[in-house]
C-alpha cells in the first residue's frame, strides 16, 4: 500500500459472552445453570463501548440471544452508539453438536429477538468457538436460508475442536445451497505450509503486541483486511474463578493486558464493523 493511499479499514468484533458461558467451562457450568450466575457482561461490554467511543471506532457485536434477553437495554445501547449488532446464536452451543433443525431453531430465535430489540435486520452470525467446520458446513446453507448475509465462524487453521485449514484466508463469497453467503474468516498469517492465528481471543492476549501489529501491517500492505476480536470477560481480570490458571490457561492468562492491547491497536490502525468492511470489498450490497 503506497503512503498516499487511504489506510485499510480492518474489522473489529466483540463476542458478547460472559465468563461462565465459554466452551472451556461447559463441563462445569452447563447452560441450564446459567441463571444461577450473576452476570458481568453488561458492565464489561459498556467498558468496551466507552473505549471505542474514545477512539471514534465502530465494531460488530456478536450477541448471544440469552444475553440479549437478559439485558435488552445493553443491545439497544450498542446499536444507538452506531455499532453493528449481529448474532452469536442463543446458548453458545457448538454447531457440530446440533442437528440442522436444532441449529435453524437456534439462529432464527436469536435473529428474531435481536431484530425485535433493535428494529433493524440482523445480517451477520458467528458460531460459538468457531464451530463451523468441515463437518458442519451445512450451517452456511441454513444461515443463508434464514436471511443472514454473512458468516464469521471459520478459522483457517487446524485445531482439535475447530478450524478448516484449507479455508480461503481472505473474505469471500461462497455457495450455500441455492444461495450465496459472504464469509469473513478469522485472521491468520502464512508461514511455510502453516496458517498461524492472530488477533482474536487468547491469540490476541498471548502473542506479543509488536508481532500482532506487524502481522496486521503485513496484511494491509498486501490489500488484505485483518479482523480483531475480543470478549468482554477478557477485560475483567477480577472475574470469579471457575478453575485454576493451570487447568485453563487460555482463559486466564494475560487478562490484564487486554485493554492496553486494544488501546494500542485502535491508536495504530483503522477499524470498522464486519458488515461495513464486507460492503467496502463489494461482497455485500451497500
Amino acid at each position: 500500500m503506497s503512503s498516499s493511499a487511504q489506510p485499510t479499514t480492518n474489522a473489529l468484533s466483540v463476542d458478547v459472552e460472559d465468563y461462565f458461558q465459554v466452551r472451556s467451562f461447559e463441563d462445569r457450568i452447563p447452560f441450564a445453570s446459567w441463571d444461577s450466575y450473576k452476570t458481568r457482561f453488561g458492565r464489561n461490554t459498556r467498558e468496551l463501548l466507552e473505549l471505542f467511543r474514545r477512539h471514534d471506532t465502530k465494531a460488530t457485536f456478536f450477541v448471544l440471544g440469552w444475553n440479549a434477553k437478559k439485558d435488552p437495554d445493553l443491545v439497544r445501547e450498542i446499536a444507538r452508539a452506531g455499532h453493528e449488532i449481529a448474532s452469536h446464536g442463543w446458548s453458545h452451543k457448538l454447531v457440530y453438536r446440533l442437528s440442522p433443525s436444532e441449529f435453524r431453531e437456534d439462529v432464527v430465535k436469536t435473529k428474531f429477538l435481536l431484530e425485535d430489540i433493535t428494529g433493524t435486520p440482523i445480517a451477520g452470525f458467528r458460531a460459538a468457538n468457531y464451530s463451523v467446520t468441515e463437518k458442519s458446513l451445512w450451517a452456511l446453507e441454513v444461515l443463508a436460508e434464514t436471511g443472514h448475509a454473512y458468516d464469521s465462524s471459520i478459522y483457517p487453521i487446524r485445531r482439535k475442536v475447530y478450524g478448516i485449514a484449507s479455508e480461503e484466508r481472505r473474505p469471500h463469497l461462497r455457495r450455500a445451497g441455492s444461495k450465496e453467503i459472504a464469509e469473513f474468516p478469522m485472521s491468520t498469517a502464512r508461514f511455510a505450509k502453516w496458517n498461524v492465528p492472530f488477533g482474536s481471543g487468547a491469540y490476541l492476549r498471548l502473542i506479543p503486541l509488536w508481532i500482532t501489529k506487524s502481522l496486521v501491517r503485513h496484511h494491509n500492505s498486501r490489500d488484505l483486511v485483518a479482523i480483531v476480536s475480543v470478549h468482554p470477560w477478557e477485560l475483567d481480570p477480577g472475574q470469579p474463578r471457575v478453575c485454576s490458571t493451570i487447568e485453563r490457561p487460555n482463559h486466564y492468562l494475560c487478562l490484564g493486558r487486554t485493554r492496553s492491547i486494544l488501546e494500542s491497536l485502535l491508536e495504530t490502525f483503522r477499524f470498522g464493523p464486519v458488515r461495513g468492511v464486507l460492503q467496502n470489498m463489494g461482497l455485500l450490497p451497500g
